[in-house]
């Protein structure tokens, strides 16, 4: 049997090769952007006259938000694998609006000729009575499913990554599959549950087709005529190719040419682009298939996509170009996936956001953490003051008007020295009460550095920050009555050690919620023989007011070796729900 869906040989390039433009950055320092907060509210008269203003008009919606582009290959495997703190970090990142790449094996869907089973179809869960796709429909995900690879009996060796021998039979296969969620087209009680299917997985790679490249696009055309006449409203992409081999340009021009009028999306993976090669290859695509098929308005995916740094730093500021750069130039993309969601290692690059303890991919993790609340609708938003090279902001609210969150960033290989920046938003005047949530993505972490109650009747917000290149903040805006849940952040001196040495922790805790809380922070997860021992701040707070902060630093001794041990810090609070930090990870090493 040759099947290796693991196997994804395009993973190419380092921090000279894919970042030829972007200085090298030493982004350690900008960290200490905290210790400018307390002046959050204002900066001197003397350095007003060089304030960048960004306004925010919460009234006026200019479109809708695309949160497609923040879609995550690979929950599936965080659900099956992942510990409840890793599903708790991704949860974080609230997916809703999101989509999930699902997995349909052909060779579990149909194991023999006349045979259904839509509850072992999907690779690597388990889907009796729809339980796996009823999950992420709860989780507000939009299913985009993968149709992949062959079944034996429609092999001549048994080889999934063959050619169907009969392309309709493959076809109705996925019909099968699609009739299942949907219904019949015929049928009066027809729903679009999914409106997305992908033909096959890269198939200009042999280790995934074996067949030519006519093969695929004659496949893709009948699956795509045949899904087209049974289900109103799906939509059908290919060809699903990868970047990883000479000529794919090449590959993709020839299926639009013979398959590009039986196409809805055209679905390529991008792996080791800058964003400036992102936006290009958008365009390359768009004007492609406007000039060789009927298609005005054609309509794209990528469904797999990585860059690759040695620095995390450098990563970090990648994907916030990356993503901005999605999001300014994304008028004809339904989906932007990151590859992947769970640790996934491949050579000695280990793909990924979460690891299967909860910890994350700091140069993944934060810059999708930085827009965890921007979806809805876009806002009318404007920049004056001081000239600003490299800015990028964002501004969106809930459809249903309680939230609102404003992201923006300085591209670090444009912009020029600390700014004080000043954001204000025009309000609703609603008489809902919310709560100011200001978060940063410095370095390679992020946190929530400040909160405050803002009066639901209120006509105007303001709030200052000084920030340096590369710093990206954002301020949201939660309807009070939904703020449950403080916040809690855990750093830590150093992320290995020697058995014998010590480390500091530091959890931190912001009051995000309408009510005064109390309770107990506690560091979880240490092996039980290291000495913990408080040496600042206090474990227990009482009557924290809404932005207060609590703090506490430990001193760890580590009195044995260790390897990749998740600890985090957790506090039951009296007030509000009890939480806990982003798992860190530690090692101790003999000396």
């Amino acid at each position: 049997m040759s099947h290796p869906p693991e196997v994804r040989p395009h993973a190419q390039g380092g921090a000279g090769a894919a970042l030829p433009r972007r200085r090298v950055l030493q982004l350690s320092g900008v960290a200490t952007v905290g210790a400018a907060l307390p002046a959050l509210g204002g900066v001197s008269a003397q350095a007003s006259s060089s304030v960048r203003t960004v306004d925010v008009d919460t009234r006026v919606v200019t479109g809708a938000f695309n949160r497609a582009l923040f879609s995550c290959t690979g929950y599936a495997q965080l659900k099956l694998d992942g510990s409840a703190l890793a599903l708790d970090s991704y949860r974080q990142l609230n997916p809703v609006g999101t989509q999930a790449r699902i997995e349909v094996m052909m060779n579990q869907a149909s194991p023999a000729r006349g045979e259904f089973r839509p509850d072992q179809m999907l690779r690597f869960v388990d889907n009796t009575g729809d339980a796996y796709v009823n999950h992420v429909d709860g989780l507000g995900m939009e299913p985009v499913l993968l149709c992949a690879y062959n079944t034996g009996w429609l092999t001549q060796t048994g080889a999934l990554n063959e050619a169907p021998t009969d392309p309709r039979a493959w076809a109705d296969i996925v019909a099968n599959v699609v009739s299942h969620f949907n219904g019949e087209g015929t049928d009066p009680d027809y729903r679009l549950r999914v409106r997305y299917v992908e033909v096959w997985n890269e198939p200009n790679l042999e280790q995934f087709w074996l067949g030519s490249d006519e093969e695929y696009f004659e496949l893709f055309r009948i699956t795509a005529d045949l899904i087209h006449a049974r289900f109103p409203g799906v939509l059908v992409g290919g060809p699903v190719f990868s970047p990883g081999i000479e000529g794919y340009y090449d590959y993709g021009k020839a299926f639009i040419d013979a398959a590009g009028e039986h196409m809805d999306f055209f679905v390529y993976h991008s792996y080791g682009d800058t964003p400036a090669k992102v936006v290009a290859d958008l365009r390359l695509w768009e004007s492609y298939i406007r000039d060789h098929t009927t298609k005005a308005d054609p309509k794209l995916m990528v469904t797999e996509s990585e860059s690759f740094f040695d620095s995390a730093a450098l990563k970090v500021q990648d994907l916030l170009g990356r993503q901005f750069s999605l999001i300014e130039n994304s008028g004809h993309l339904l989906g932007w996936h990151q590859f992947t969601l769970l640790e996934y290692r491949e050579g000695t690059y280990t793909f990924g956001l979460v690891r299967r303890d909860g910890s994350v991919f700091d140069r993944n993790y934060w810059p999708y953490w930085l827009f965890r609340d921007v979806r809805g609708e876009t806002l009318r938003v404007w920049t004056q003051g001081a000239r600003s090279r490299g800015e990028h902001v964002v501004a969106t609210r809930d459809e249903d008007g309680r939230g609102v969150s404003v992201v923006y960033w300085r591209d670090p290989a444009l912009a020029d020295g600390s700014q004080p920046t000043r954001f204000t938003m025009e309000l609703p005047g609603d008489g809902r009460d919310r709560i100011l949530v200001v978060s940063m993505v410095s370095g390679t972490s992020g946190q929530v550095v400040a909160a405050r109650r803002v009066d639901g009747h209120a006509g105007l917000l303001t709030e200052t920050v000084r920030l340096a290149p590369g710093v990206a903040v954002a301020h949201t805006l939660v309807d009070a009555g939904d703020a449950r849940v403080p916040w809690l952040g855990l750093a830590a001196s150093a992320p290995s050690v020697t058995v014998g040495s010590t480390f500091t922790a530091t959890a931190r805790l912001v009051n995000t919620t309408p009510a005064a809380v109390s309770g107990v922070v506690r560091l979880i997860g240490l092996p039980g023989d290291w000495q913990v021992r408080l040496v600042s701040g206090a474990k227990e707070f009482a009557d924290l007011e809404t932005g207060g902060v609590a703090s506490a630093a430990w001193e760890i001794s580590a009195t044995s070796a260790a390897t990749d041990i998740a600890y985090h810090a957790d506090v039951q609070v009296t007030g509000a729900d009890a939480t806990h930090s982003i798992p860190l990870r530690i090692n101790a090493t003999a000396s």
